[in-house]
């Protein structure tokens, strides 16, 4: 369990450290059963149908199309408010607190890019070319999770900026997928959308509180997104950023309110021995009292922190490790294995992630430094960015997800994704092995 005592970034931090370990064993399951005698099994569970018909509308898919298409949407939700979250009052509130995340995340995904686009130049437009977005991503569960790990022996303040870091880089990999990794695009469904998004915006104006409203509009901004061309994931994105960062009430209000639930019950004991009448009048008063102080604690945080605090633990320990276990069976045959260090797109994702990361995030951090929009945070050094910067190269879950949309051809999209499992296993030690080295020395 999670301890409540933890503040928010601390308690994130553990749920992190938490989940990374459940994205392991969900992977090593599917490379068991998809290298294995339970390689028919695994295949049957992923293809399983899942039929949804209500009325005209029918949706119909297997478990790995609608964990990639629907779940993955929360997750992208969740997403979603922790970028608003963090660019409303966190790391990425104010542009000195931004600027260093913001560049480095920039490099992290523009000299990745261009390492697996030099290695693939030769190959047909639109085919192994088009797999450029695969080592941008940064996995934010497994990359923070290592991190945290690693305890005392890296500074704090080195934890938040991976934190702003990976944050950013999902925004960045979010507009990847909108712009770059769309299909032809329906107009009218789109229109549906846009009419969901519009009626939210609405209901805000009007400061309706009932949350029923919102989630039949999120479903039906969904499935405008999913029916348009658009991936659909993208909808929990549109849906996160439009959910409200501002509590109704303050702390404030509710210290007022609790101080005058004290003086009341304070009256109160001059009353004791009054007639009945007042008596009951007085405990009347005492559940209004508790009624009122418990709508005011509960909307005394805004709905962005009340959802993460309900979906996070569901995303981290359900729905990314379904992903994994439907997108990381990838069957290692001698002759993969043998390709594996002859093809341009495996080994594009494989030195995108674990060399093109760490020199973009280094470079681009140093870029803003030099041209003092940015600083380094106490207590980190040039070394630390180092080891960061590997750690931004575990791309995991963001990685399996763009591969499956940018490559069709399932050798192919298999090539990739061993790429993405060497990557991220050689980055995660050379990133904590880094940093266990510099904080021996500092020590």
């Amino acid at each position: 369990m999670i301890n409540r005592k933890l503040n928010p970034l601390e308690r994130f931090m553990h749920l992190e450290a938490s989940s990374g370990i459940m994205l392991i064993i969900a992977t090593i399951v599917a490379l068991v059963m998809a290298n294995t005698g339970m390689h028919h099994i695994y295949h049957e569970i992923l293809h399983f149908p899942i039929n949804l018909d209500i009325g005209s509308i029918k949706l119909h898919g297997s478990v790995h199309h609608w964990v990639n298409d629907a779940l993955m949407v929360i997750f992208f939700f969740v997403v979603g408010l922790e970028i608003k979250r963090e660019m409303i009052s966190g790391e990425l509130s104010s542009p000195k607190k931004a600027a260093l995340p913001l560049f480095a995340a920039l490099g992290g995904m523009v000299v990745p890019a261009l390492v697996y686009v030099a290695l693939n130049m030769s190959g047909a437009p639109g085919t192994a070319l088009n797999g450029w977005g695969i080592p941008m991503a940064t996995d934010i569960a497994f990359a923070v999770g290592v991190i945290a790990l690693l305890g005392k022996r890296v500074p704090f303040s080195l934890k938040i900026f991976l934190l702003a870091l990976a944050i950013v880089d999902d925004l960045g990999a979010v507009f990847v997928i909108a712009a770059f990794y769309t299909a032809n695009i329906s107009a009218p469904a789109l229109g549906l959308a846009l009419i969901g998004v519009l009626a939210i915006i609405f209901l805000r104006f009007l400061q309706v509180r009932t949350v029923i409203p919102y989630i039949i509009l999120g479903l039906i901004i969904w499935f405008g997104f999913f029916t348009s061309g658009v991936h659909a994931t993208i909808a929990g994105v549109v849906i996160g950023f439009l959910t409200p960062a501002k509590p109704l009430f303050s702390g404030d209000d509710l210290g007022k309110m609790i101080n005058d639930i004290s003086q009341h019950t304070l009256n109160k004991l001059n009353y004791f021995n009054d007639e009945e009448a007042t008596k009951t009048a007085l405990e009347e008063k005492d559940r209004q009292n508790f009624f009122a102080l418990r709508d005011m604690a509960f909307e005394g945080l805004s709905p962005i922190d009340r959802i993460i605090d309900i979906l996070h633990p569901w995303v981290s320990f359900l729905i990314m490790p379904l992903f994994a276990f439907c997108n990381a069976g990838v069957v290692i045959s001698p002759e993969a294995a043998g390709s594996f260090f002859h093809s341009p797109i495996s080994l594009g994702v494989m030195l995108g992630l674990v060399v093109g990361k760490p020199i973009g995030i280094l470079l681009f951090s140093w870029l803003s430094v030099v041209l003092k929009v940015a600083a380094l945070p106490k207590g980190v050094t040039w070394t630390h960015v180092i080891g960061l910067g590997f750690l931004g190269g575990i791309g995991f879950t963001m990685s399996l997800f763009v591969t499956g949309l940018a490559i069709e051809d399932p050798a192919s999209a298999d090539l990739a994704k061993m790429g993405i499992l060497a990557a991220s296993l050689v980055a995660s030690l050379a990133g904590a092995g880094l940093l266990i080295l510099v904080s021996r020395k500092q020590a």
